[in-house]
């Protein structure tokens, strides 16, 4: 397996380094777990049927759980650049002209000479490595890689490359091996973490297990009682990628695979056998994350420390008739809930549940909050969530999104939705997620007054991410087709489907 470290010139000085229990600074150590793709229904704490993440409801019980976590964009870039900032992102819509931008910050100059975290953009590592925290990243998504910014603030940034020696027994397919495992993630972070570790630190985890390609490992393959097809698990990811092609209009690429007809299964078949493949995966990285934090337990780093687990965005498969993640058919629930668990020092408050609606852009001021930093989130969207981690109420929040074909606002109960492509001037789809959680019925003739008001809501949304335009100094933005990247990365995106060869 081929990783890539890089290593900030204070880290080789030994800043901050101390691997005593003694040496416990009053400031918390910070992990931040974030698992690409992760859907927040479908973990066993949420009420899945299947036992698809003991190590979390363990891990649950020692913490706080927020059940209606929302993201800030259904796609890695723009999520994680969000995350990693308190800021909702940015694409100009709805009069962008491209797919994406500049990581969903177009009115930011991304990297030089691609896109990426703008520098302007202050990171959670950035400002705990600014307060005293050495900040050490793991990184297997080629999205969040050192050329797009994301390793700003860290000390140590390790970039894992594709799996050179995948465990399936076939011969060299494009979609084996497009990252890197979780067990040898988590194996690696196991052996840095019995070296010398600065006190307090920061420690970022970022896994793809649960993204496509869904080969998890043979032994977790049939762990869950579906009605698998008898076709096998690389030919069922063939027809998923077939129809992730298909849907973004990328005939040519699509057809280098077969369609799940061609294979002679009914859409029902196809779905349940990969519905058993993510459960698979999510079980896999579950187990791996349970591996690490029984390691931080035994070396007393878990007790004293803040621990978050949480997802870029969620995954559709075939609920709604698309497959993987993506903005086409307007921001379904199975796409932008996360998981959001947070377990605190001294494990304060175990066992709390949450049902209020959070925001990912709320994840760094809390973590700035919880660590004693709280005043420097002043300038970001998002809220600490304390309120709630107290055991006390709160104003409630809406969560926005923004993209080039929607606009968003979803409360607890609404979701209101807004196609910029419809120029009949109609007033936008309102569901009610209280009477109608799957999204079937458009209630907003029936319920005008709501519908009204949560669009002025996200025209003020839309209005306050204008001003932040206009504040910045801005450039033209970037579309895909101008990235610059090389080989083996635009390998790797096609293998996990972002690219095609036509992009």
């Amino acid at each position: 397996m081929a990783l890539t470290i890089l290593v900030a010139a204070a880290w080789l000085l030994g800043c901050g380094a101390d691997s005593s229990p003694q040496g416990q600074s009053r400031a918390p150590d910070v992990v931040l777990v974030t698992v690409d793709a992760l859907r927040a229904d479908v973990l066993s704490l949420s009420g899945w049927p299947d036992a698809t993440s003991p190590e979390l409801d363990a891990m649950a019980a020692d913490s706080v759980v927020f059940d209606l976590a929302v993201t800030s964009f259904p796609g890695t870039p723009p999520a994680m650049t969000s995350l990693m900032t308190g800021l909702f992102p940015w694409v100009g819509a709805p009069t962008a002209p491209t797919k994406r931008t500049d990581h969903g910050f177009s009115d930011f100059h991304p990297a030089p000479g691609r896109f990426g975290v703008p520098a302007e953009l202050d990171t959670l590592a950035e400002i705990l490595a600014r307060n005293g925290y050495g900040a050490i990243g793991f990184n297997t998504n080629p999205y969040l890689n050192s050329p797009s910014g994301f390793h700003q603030g860290f000390t140590e940034y390790v970039e894992f490359e594709p799996d050179p020696e995948p465990t399936s027994e076939i011969e060299y397919h494009a979609l084996v091996g497009k990252y890197a495992p979780a067990s040898f993630v988590v194996e690696t972070i196991l052996d840095r973490l019995e070296e010398p570790l600065p006190r307090p630190f920061f420690l970022w985890l970022h896994l793809m297990d649960p993204h496509s390609p869904y080969l998890p490992p043979p032994q977790l393959a049939r762990a869950f009682p579906r009605t698998f097809s008898d076709r096998t698990d690389l030919e069922i990811n063939e027809a998923v990628y077939h129809e992730i092609y298909r849907q973004w209009g990328a005939t040519e690429a699509a057809d280098t695979y077969p369609s799940y007809k061609d294979l002679g299964l009914t859409r029902a078949t196809l779905r349940e056998h990969l519905l058993g493949l993510y459960e698979a995966e999510v079980r896999y990285a579950d187990y791996e994350l349970g591996r690490l934090f029984r390691r931080l337990q035994e070396l007393g780093r878990w007790q004293t420390s803040v621990v978050i687990v949480t997802a870029d965005h969620g995954e559709e498969l075939l609920d709604h008739g698309l497959v993987s993640h993506h903005t086409l058919n307007g921001l379904k629930d199975e796409l932008i809930r996360i998981p959001l668990i947070v377990k605190l020092p001294e494990s304060e408050a175990a066992g709390t549940r949450v049902d209020e609606l959070v925001r990912m852009v709320d994840i760094t001021p809390t973590v700035l909050d919880v660590v004693g930093l709280g005043e420097l989130a002043s300038g970001m969207d998002g809220k600490s969530l304390r309120p709630y981690l107290e055991g006390a109420g709160d104003e409630p929040r809406v969560a926005p999104i923004v993209t080039v074909g929607y606009g968003m606002i979803r409360t607890a109960r609404w979701k209101y939705l807004h196609d910029w492509n419809d120029t009949t001037g109609a007033r936008g789809r309102l569901f009610d997620l209280a009477a109608d959680p799957t999204e079937e019925r458009d209630v907003a003739a029936a319920r005008p007054v709501v519908a009204d008001e949560l669009r002025a809501r996200l025209d003020r949304v839309i209005d306050h991410l204008r001003a932040r335009s206009d504040g910045v100094a801005t450039q033209s933005v970037s579309s895909v087709d101008e990235l610059r990247l090389d080989a083996s990365t635009r390998e790797q995106l096609e293998g996990l489907g972002y690219l095609t060869g036509d992009n």
